[in-house]
C-alpha cells in the first residue's frame, strides 16, 4: 500500500496481516466487494497509534455511560 491513508503517511515499514475479502454477485457479476483486516495489527506493526487512527477517521466518538 503506498499514499497516505488514515491521514497517516506511510513509514516504509513492511506489514503483513490476514484478511477476509467478501464478494457479492448479481447476474453471475461482481457487484460488490468488502475488505475486512485487523486495523490494530496494521497499527501495531507499523508504530501507529490505533487511538490516532480511530480519531482520524471517526472523530471524537461519544462515550458510553456504564453502571
Amino acid at each position: 500500500m503506498t499514499g497516505d491513508r488514515f491521514g497517516v503517511v506511510p513509514n516504509g515499514k513492511r506489514a503483513e496481516l490476514p484478511v477476509f475479502i467478501q464478494f457479492e454477485f448479481k447476474d453471475d457479476r461482481i457487484a460488490r466487494e468488502r475488505f475486512f483486516f485487523d486495523l490494530s495489527a496494521l497499527c501495531a506493526q507499523s508504530g501507529i497509534s490505533t487511538d490516532a487512527v480511530r480519531q482520524k477517521l471517526f472523530g471524537d466518538l461519544p462515550s458510553i455511560e456504564r453502571p
